[in-house]
C-alpha cells in the first residue's frame, strides 16, 4: 500500500511544481495578500487596461505591458487583523468578475463589476456603518447615466465620462417628444389649413356679396328703365285720348251746327 501511495505522491508533487499557476503570499503596506501568478505569456496587450503582475515579492501594475508574472486567479488582502480587505478574480492580469473591498470593521466599502480589465455596469460605495454613499455606472472604465452621491444629496448625469447640466431624455420621453413635435405640426398645419379655407370663403363671400350688388344694381336700372318706359307710354296713351275727346267733341258741335 505504502509503495503504491509514494508514486502518487510524487506524481502530485511534480505536477505542483510544473505547474503554470503558483500561489504567493506577499506583506505590503501593511497588508497580508495572497495571490496567485501564471507563467504563461499574452501575446497581446490591450493599449487602455491595467494589467496586474508580480515581481521581486510585490504586485505591480501598467497600462498595456507588463514586466513579470501575470496575476491570475483568486486574489485575496487582509487587514493585520486578519480582516478581509479586498477580494476578486484576475484573468491574465486583468481584473474580471465581482470586486469587494471592505472597511476595517468587516462591512463593505465598495462593490464593483470588471470586465476583463473595464469596470462596467453598476458601482456602490457604503461608509462604515453600511450605508450608501455613492452609487452609479460604468461603461468600459467611462461614467455613464445617473451618479447618486448621498451625502452631498446631489445627483449627476453623465455621458462618455463628462458630466451633463441636464438630464439626459430617455427613449420613451423622445419618442413622446417626437410624438408631441408631430403634434405640433399637424396642428399648425391645420391652423394654416383653416386660415386658407376661411381666406378662400371670405373671398368667395366678397364676390358673391359684389355680384349680388351688381345684380341688384341692374335690376334698379332695368325697374327705373321700364318704369321711365311705361309713364312715357302712359303719357302718350293719355295724349291720345285727349286727342280724341277734342276731336269728338268738336265733330259734335259741327254737327249741330248743320242741323
Amino acid at each position: 500500500m505504502k509503495q503504491a501511495i509514494a508514486p502518487l505522491l510524487l506524481a502530485l508533487i511534480c505536477f505542483s511544481f510544473s505547474s503554470d499557476v503558483q500561489k504567493r503570499i506577499i506583506r505590503e503596506n501593511g497588508f497580508d495578500i495572497e495571490c496567485y501568478i501564471t507563467s504563461k505569456k499574452v501575446n497581446h496587450y490591450s493599449s487602455n487596461k491595467m494589467y496586474y503582475w508580480y515581481r521581486s515579492g510585490k504586485i505591480h501594475q501598467s497600462v498595456s505591458n507588463v514586466g513579470g508574472f501575470l496575476l491570475h486567479k483568486n486574489y485575496t488582502k487582509y487587514y493585520k487583523s486578519n480582516q478581509l480587505a479586498e477580494q476578486g478574480e484576475f484573468v491574465h492580469g486583468l481584473k474580471h468578475g465581482v470586486w469587494k473591498t471592505w472597511h476595517k470593521n468587516g462591512l463593505v466599502k465598495t462593490k464593483t463589476y470588471w470586465e476583463h480589465g473595464y469596470r462596467e455596469w453598476h458601482f456602490t460605495a457604503y461608509d462604515s456603518f453600511g450605508n450608501i454613499t455613492l452609487q452609479g455606472n460604468y461603461r468600459k472604465n467611462i461614467k455613464t447615466g445617473q451618479w447618486i452621491d448621498h451625502i452631498k444629496k446631489d445627483t449627476v448625469y453623465y455621458k462618455n465620462n463628462i458630466p451633463l447640466e441636464e438630464k439626459p431624455i430617455g427613449i420613451i420621453q423622445r419618442v413622446l417628444r417626437k410624438r408631441d413635435s408631430l403634434e405640433k405640426v399637424q396642428i399648425k398645419q391645420e391652423r394654416i389649413t383653416k386660415r386658407l379655407n376661411d381666406s378662400i370663403k371670405r373671398v368667395q363671400l366678397k364676390r358673391e356679396r359684389l355680384l349680388k350688388k351688381r345684380n341688384d344694381s341692374i335690376d334698379k336700372a332695368r325697374k327705373k328703365i321700364n318704369k321711365q318706359r311705361q309713364k312715357k307710354i302712359d303719357s302718350i296713351n293719355r295724349s291720345k285720348q285727349t286727342n280724341k275727346g277734342f276731336l269728338k267733341r268738336l265733330f259734335k258741335k259741327n254737327n249741330k251746327k248743320q242741323g
